[in-house]
């Protein structure tokens, strides 16, 4: 099983690139070429691509440094600073999002020995607000094009997936909102009280459900994830522009949500292959041919990864230390 393991990133990252190469063959390396040559001039597009990306990742750092406080857990911005860079290297270049929320977890419990359970779950909910923000706002901004995108044969699987996803999303949040599921549940009140894993489920509980007692509490993050999602899709209107593309910031911004939810299932690294196919199907509609559509796909990743690079940095300075229990 270790094993399997051990080999489970490198399958990912070669069907990722499998993915990208079959996408050039198709879009053609001509094609690909001739999106690429406005892009010499126009540096200032493209620092502002970095300089935005930036932004968001720091408004990333930011909810995720009040979901800690919230949760009791105080830490030096410093520290979030640096474990969020850490978790955003191995989401680009390892394991991808999943792999870079156990990154994440692991510094923050190192940093919270006393309270590793209620510092993983403050990774945890970190994702989950910022997916939740992203889905509802996508979902906001394609229902005027609805029946627009439905028309098209290649972009109607993605507006499936959202809607499958807006209904998980509610379930969630009915169960989120509800009473103590630990009170009204019998197979969890006896759960709680075995082994080592039923008191960690209810304490991981009893940090989410503060948020349930406190909405307010969501309101910071809740901003932060719109945010986040805002700046994003500017960095990649400035891209879009350094292509010379005719694609408005209010068209971009109706698809860049659905390209982000659906992007998050981890198949491969940084979503390597999947979120190129989704500029390519989504971007169809508003007239951008493929070959535009796949370089500013690309291009986004490697301005994410520019600053995925940054995080590695952090990782290289950090102490040995030996491997955190999360119990």
């Amino acid at each position: 099983m270790a094993g399997r393991f051990r080999w489970t990133p490198l399958l990912r990252l070669l069907l990722g690139l499998a993915l990208v190469a079959l996408l050039v063959r198709s879009v053609g390396l001509q094609n690909l070429r001739s999106a690429l040559a406005p892009l010499n001039t126009h540096p200032g597009w493209i620092a502002a691509a970095l300089a935005l990306t930036y932004a968001a990742l720091l408004a990333g750092v930011l909810r995720w440094h009040i979901l800690l406080r919230t949760l009791g857990l105080p830490t030096p911005f410093s520290r979030t600073y640096r474990g969020f860079f850490i978790g955003q290297f191995f989401n680009a270049f390892l394991f991808g999002a999943c792999g870079g929320d156990l990154a994440r977890a692991v510094v923050a419990a190192r940093d919270h020995p006393g309270k590793r359970t209620e510092a993983v779950t403050s990774v945890f909910l970190d994702r989950a607000i910022g997916l939740v923000v992203t889905l509802l706002a996508g979902c906001a901004l394609l229902l005027p094009r609805l029946r627009d995108f439905a028309a098209f044969d290649a972009t109607r699987p993605a507006l499936l997936l959202m809607a499958a996803f807006l209904l998980a999303a509610v379930a969630f949040l009915s169960l989120f909102f509800t009473r103590d599921l630990f009170e009204r549940l019998p197979f969890l009140q006896r759960l709680q009280h075995r082994g080592r894993l039923g008191p960690l489920l209810r304490r991981a509980y009893d940090a989410i459900f503060l948020f349930r007692q406190n909405a307010r509490h969501l309101l910071g993050p809740g901003l932060l994830s719109l945010a986040n999602l805002l700046l994003l899709a500017a960095a990649s209107a400035a891209l879009a522009r350094a292509l010379e593309l005719d694609l408005p910031f209010r068209d971009l911004l109706a698809v860049f949500p659905v390209i982000t939810v659906l992007a998050a299932i981890p198949l491969t690294p940084g979503s390597l292959g999947v979120r190129e196919t989704l500029y390519i199907q989504l971007l169809a509609p508003f007239g951008i041919p493929p070959g535009p559509a796949l370089m500013l796909s690309l291009l986004g990743y490697l301005a994410a990864s520019f600053w995925s690079l940054y995080g590695a940095l952090f990782l290289l300075r950090q102490p040995q230390s030996q491997p955190v229990n999360l119990g």
